[in-house]
Order: C-alpha cells, then structure tokens, then sequence
C-alpha cells in the first residue's frame, strides 16, 4: 500500500530521530563524536617521526575500540620530556572520558621503541578515559589502585604487552607487607598521589601503588574466571578490596 508523500516524510523523520535498538546495526562514529588525534609539537621537535606515531597511534585505537567501545575522545600527543615518565621516554596522562594526552621525550624518537611503548601506554589511557564515563578513576587510594590496575591489565591482554615495570616495583612476596602499610589509607581522598605511585618516599619504593593495583586486579580475576579489564571497567573499586 502506498503512503501520501506527507504521511511518508513524516514517517521517515520520526524513523530517523529513533534510536538504534535490538539487532540493528551499532551507530556509526559521526564527525561530532568521532576518535581524534592531534599533535601539540610547535617547536617541531617530533619531525619526521610525526606519520610514523599517528599510524602506530590509529591502529592502536581500531583494536582498543573493537574491545572497549569509545567514541569522542581527543588524544594530544606532545613533545614533552618533563612529562615522559623519566627513563622510559612516553607518559600519558588522563582527566576525563574525553581527553588522552601522550608525551614523548624527543631523546626517544627509535621507531622500534614507539612501536614497542606507545600501543599499551594508549591503550592503558583509553582504559582511564572509559573507565571515566563510569565510576570514574576515583579520589581514594583504593579507587586510583584500582583504576590503575585495571589499565594496565587491558594493555597486556588486548595487546600481548609485557607487564610494565611500574607493575613490577617489588619483588611479590613483599606484597604483604606494603598492603598493610596501605591499609589505613585505601578510603583516603587526602593520600598522596605523588608518595604512592611516583615516589619513591621510603619506606615505599617508587611505583609501589600501581604494583599493589595490578596485584589487586591479578587476584580478582583469579578468583572471577572470565573477568577480563575490558568487561570490568565499570566495577566499583569496592568489587576488588582485599579481605
């Protein structure tokens, strides 16, 4: 049966402002929503290096996205040694669901040492920044242990990445020990960030919050077969806390 051209109209207008649901296929990335990446390098200290970190950087995002659905997220990628975790020549930083911000020390410009870096430490950040759109990265100890944990597990099972060293800062037998030292402040908003994950402030070595994350984490999914850090990014932290 035909419909009148104005019944019609109307109804593919209401069709159009529909969502989509049940087994229809997922929305597309729009130019409002879309993933972006842009480089913050006036100086032009990353050169030539440029199209080499965007491919590594795009490819990353294609196998991030197909495991932790994310859209809308700007990623800034800057020459900035003060903010590359010092030694290792990227850092990244995260604040919201919406921005991801990787600096790369221009002393560590090798290709192969991008290659192997800059896929879990985006990977990790994109973890932070979906994590953001749910219980969020936290404001006590325990919930940025968590949130710690849970990004670096997905860098290691989306992309085979070896287990960082800031997830290896003690040798595990003294995990104990460092436990109960953090006991008394897992429910902190006045911790120190800088004590507990930079450091090193003795009696805590350097990076001793984000081994006891990833420990967290390791022991969850031992004891929740078939966790994985894609399908837990919006567990609370109080999912995870130690007896």
């Amino acid at each position: 049966m035909a419909w009148p051209k104005r019944l019609d109209a109307i109804l593919l207008l209401v069709l159009a402002a529909l969502p989509a649901c049940g087994g229809g296929s997922p929305a597309q990335p729009t130019a409002a929503n879309a993933n972006t990446i842009r480089f913050d390098d006036p100086a032009g200290q990353l050169g030539s290096h440029q199209q080499g970190i965007r491919e590594i950087l795009e490819a990353t995002l294609a196998r991030v996205t197909e495991a932790l659905p994310l859209t809308g997220v700007t990623i800034t990628v800057a020459a900035d040694p003060a903010r590359a975790i010092p030694g290792y020549g990227v850092g990244g930083f995260t604040s919201n669901g919406q921005t991801v911000r990787l600096s790369i020390d221009p002393a560590f410009l090798d290709p192969a040492l991008l290659q192997a870096r800059l896929p879990p430490l985006l990977a990790h950040e994109l973890h932070h920044a979906r994590r953001f759109r749910g219980p969020g990265y936290g404001r006590t100890l325990l919930e940025a242990m968590v949130s710690e944990g849970l990004a670096d597990h997905f860098s290691i099972e989306l992309l085979g990445a070896p287990v960082p060293p800031w997830s290896e800062a003690f040798p595990r037998e003294e995990t104990a020990r460092f436990w109960e030292l953090a006991r008394p402040e897992l429910d902190s908003t006045a911790y120190s960030h800088e004590r507990w994950f930079f450091g090193p402030s003795p009696p805590l070595p350097r990076w001793t919050a984000y081994t006891l994350g990833f420990r967290l984490v390791e022991d969850y999914q031992a004891a929740h077969p078939g966790a994985t850090a894609a399908n837990l990014v919006d567990t609370p932290a109080s999912a995870f806390r130690p007896d």
